[in-house]
């Protein structure tokens, strides 16, 4: 019967196998969007949005700045620099954003509209009857040398009103300057060409990542050896992206090799023999290739932190390939079938335990928990069928009749959690875990901030740095969202904004802010100023003005108030202006996009009560969101526990099943209290290993509660076999640069340390 489900098993596998190796075949189709993780329902549609298009498009802007002390050799270096970008297919081919094409496009938008286009302080003038102002203005700059009137643009715009438009626009980058196309700074006598682009992928993915350092690197060594002095500084998301992947994957590659070296080492020195090595690799590679087959199937893709804790199944999948394998140093000297029959009631009940914690996260409405939850259930389920159905027929050889001087070694560690004369050193570990836990609630805090996520290279930070005070500003995450009915309501919100974004941008609490109705003003507001010109200009100055002029006494052409106005649409769909398409999200949605930001929080006490307009800060939403999810992943993990405790209370009583669920409780409780300790604050990652630790903690002592009369050496020692592969799995994890992923390592690495010690408690039960 058994070897008959083997065969089944060793089906299931094959065809899982092969599932798997089809869709992996072009890549193994992972997730990166750490958005995606978050849970939808508890978050607004609209900022949902917004958040998720403002950060896309921040993310895949680059910017770079080539610098040379000659102009020309700093200008051909920029243009061939963008140039091998685009070729090698890094950066979307589009035109510079502002050469004098471009510049020309704009002109064509505007100046059919331009009666109703006027610049906010040429308003303002009008508004104040200050009319005469403005005609005497147009006649100096008629008259100025080198001036920007000429005799066609007098006929048709006689105040030169367009040319003031178009100069107060909010363009980014302030310190930038056209200078023939390009856009150009000079500091300290070096000239700085800015090369800007947009990724041509998406910044977090590696392929994208490879394609624009490689053209980049390539480019750049090129261009040194032509112009030796030559300088380049580059600054977007995609640069951070690249140096944390490329971190990781060396990172993931040293642990992983670690860990597998680690596990063959042990599992060798210990048994001496290859089928325990070979059976418990076995175990780890199904456990996890079916966790992977089954998520891939149900959700189509992965999100990588879903295979983040789901492969680190190696800690407990193994578990119970050691827990049977170990029994081989049982002294009674049992077949490869009755030890199996002495080790199946406590990986049974380690399978279920470990079912209802993960399964808990099930419940949660949070897409990444119930990926983890599926691998992680599936997986476990792989890797217990794999030992009960296979090992025992791999392992037909006789066992081991010697004793291991570490089983030696673990009998003397349980005898001392039970015997009556080692009660006073217990009393005193309890004072000393009641002193740390007091302790380290003192010192408890929780930080969600989502800068911790990943740490950042040192040097790309200091060109940042230097970015932004050669060109003065550049974009802030954080940004103003206006919404409103439809297009015409959101413009109308936005130039009542106006106001208080000038006086803002004059206090220093920002440099400059993009807005569409900046751009283009309402379909009212056009009405108004066709007004305001043909009362304040047309009707009381155009005579004088074009005497002075000598131009003809026929009437230029007056602002119609009835003429068209500009739309939103159709300046959208010109792509002159070229970042107007990021700032209009939807019918009535507009972004405010914020430049050199430096108080964030008079920004947004300046908005707070304008109707259709609020403050968002994605970097605080996205740590509030992780903070809520730690919160639930906290309550999950105590569902998890009284699912647990309802199950062994009905193998070993109320009283039993809290022995058997202490030495996991206390971990959990004390593992978070000595990382406050030392000065740790509790994450969502924190969160999340304590999830896993959970279910790892109560499997080691559930191998115990189940060790027969006389098997408690052997059986505590394959707990510490099975503790240590996990260290190799997890606590390594501890020593990694990510935050994140340093935060899951020291949780496991201080929790299985002490599960395992306290674990011998369980035989109470």
């Amino acid at each position: 019967m058994m070897r008959r489900l083997a065969l089944v098993w060793l089906a299931v596998v094959v065809i899982a196998g092969g599932y798997v190796l089809s869709r992996v075949q072009n890549g193994l189709p992972l997730r990166t969007d750490l958005l995606a993780l978050l849970p939808r329902e508890d978050r607004d549609p609209v900022l949902q949005l917004a958040n998720e298009t403002v950060t896309r498009n921040l993310s895949r802007r680059v910017i770079m700045l080539v610098g040379h002390s000659e102009r020309a050799s700093a200008r051909e270096a920029a243009i061939k620099l963008k140039a091998d970008l685009t070729m090698a297919g890094a950066l979307a081919p589009e035109a510079d954003a502002f050469s004098a094409e471009r510049f020309k496009r704009i002109g064509q938008l505007y100046f059919p509209y331009r009666h109703g286009l006027l610049a906010e302080d040429d308003r303002l003038a009008l508004q104040q009857g200050r009319g005469a102002e403005l005609a005497d203005r147009a006649l100096a700059q008629a008259f100025s040398v080198g001036g920007i009137a000429d005799a066609r643009l007098l006929q048709t715009d006689p105040f030169l009103l367009m040319p003031a438009f178009l100069t107060n626009l909010p363009l980014p980058l302030s310190r930038l300057a056209p200078d023939d196309g390009l856009l150009t700074v000079v500091d300290n006598g070096t000239t700085w060409i800015a090369v800007l682009g947009i990724l041509a992928g998406e910044p977090f993915a590696l392929e994208a990542q490879e394609r624009l350092v490689a053209a980049f690197n390539s480019s750049t060594a090129a261009l040194h050896n032509q112009f030796p002095s030559v300088a380049f500084k580059r600054l977007g998301a995609v640069f951070f992206a690249h140096q944390g992947s490329q971190r990781g994957l060396t990172e993931a590659s040293t642990l992983s090799t670690l860990s597998i070296v680690g596990s063959i080492a042990l599992i060798a020195l210990v048994f001496r023999r290859v089928m325990p090595l070979i059976g418990n690799l076995l175990v780890v590679a199904v456990g996890i290739g079916m966790g992977l087959a089954v998520s891939l199937f149900l959700f189509g893709d992965l999100h990588v932190a879903a295979l983040l804790f789901g492969t680190s199944l190696i800690g407990m999948a193994v578990d119970y390939g050691l827990f049977y394998t170990a029994s081989v140093f049982d002294p009674s000297g049992r077949s490869a079938d009755e030890r199996l029959k002495l080790t199946l009631p406590g990986m049974t009940l380690g399978l279920i335990t470990s079912i209802l914690g993960y399964g808990a996260l099930l419940l949660a409405p949070f897409p990444g928990l119930r990926q983890i939850a599926v691998f992680s259930v599936i997986g476990l389920i792989a890797a217990f069928l794999t030992v009960v159905l296979w090992l025992p027929l791999l392992d037909r050889r006789a066992p081991l009749r010697q004793s291991h001087r570490l089983v030696a070694a673990a009998g003397r560690v349980a005898r001392f959690w039970q015997e009556p004369r080692a009660q006073r050193s217990r009393l005193g570990l309890l004072v000393l875990a009641a002193a740390i836990t007091l302790l380290g609630l003192a010192k408890f805090r929780t930080d969600d901030d989502v800068r911790r996520l990943q740490s950042l290279a040192p040097e790309l930070l200091r060109e940042q740095e230097e970015i932004r005070g050669l060109i003065g500003a550049t974009a802030a995450t954080q940004f103003l969202l206006i919404e409103g009915r439809d297009d015409e309501a959101a413009l109308r919100a936005g130039e009542n904004l106006l106001p208080q974004l000038t006086i803002l941008i004059k206090d220093g609490a920002l440099a400059s802010a993009q807005l569409p109705a900046a751009f283009v003003p309402s379909a009212a507001r056009q009405r108004e100023n066709r007004q305001l010109q043909r009362d304040g200009l047309y009707d009381t100055q155009l005579g004088r003005v074009r005497g002075a002029l000598g131009l003809p006494a026929e009437a230029s052409v007056q602002p119609g108030s009835d003429a068209a106005a500009l739309s939103l649409d159709a300046a959208v769909a010109s792509d002159a202006v070229p970042f107007l398409r990021e700032l209009v999200l939807a019918p009535g949605l507009h972004v405010v996009a914020l430049q050199g930001l430096r108080r964030a929080d008079d920004v947004r006490s300046a908005v707070a009560g304008l109707p259709g307009v609020r403050f968002v800060d994605p970097t605080a939403d996205f740590s509030a969101l992780l903070g809520r999810y730690r919160n639930r992943a906290v309550l999950l993990t105590l569902l998890s526990v009284l699912a647990m405790f309802a199950v062994l209370t009905l193998r070993y009583g109320p009283v039993g099943a809290a022995w058997v669920m202490l030495p996991a409780g206390v971990a959990a409780i004390l593992t978070p209290a000595l990382l406050a300790v030392f000065g740790q604050p509790y994450s969502f990652f924190h969160a999340m290993a304590q999830v896993i630790l959970l279910a790892v903690a109560t499997d080691y002592a559930l191998f115990c509660a189940e060790a027969p009369e006389g098997r408690s050496a052997s059986t505590l020692f394959s707990v510490w076999l099975a503790a240590f592969a996990s260290l190799l799995s997890f606590g390594l994890l501890a020593f990694s640069s990510a935050p994140a992923v340093r935060d899951f390592g020291e949780t496991m690495l201080v929790g299985i340390m002490l599960s395992v010690a306290l674990a011998p408690l369980a035989n109470r039960a």
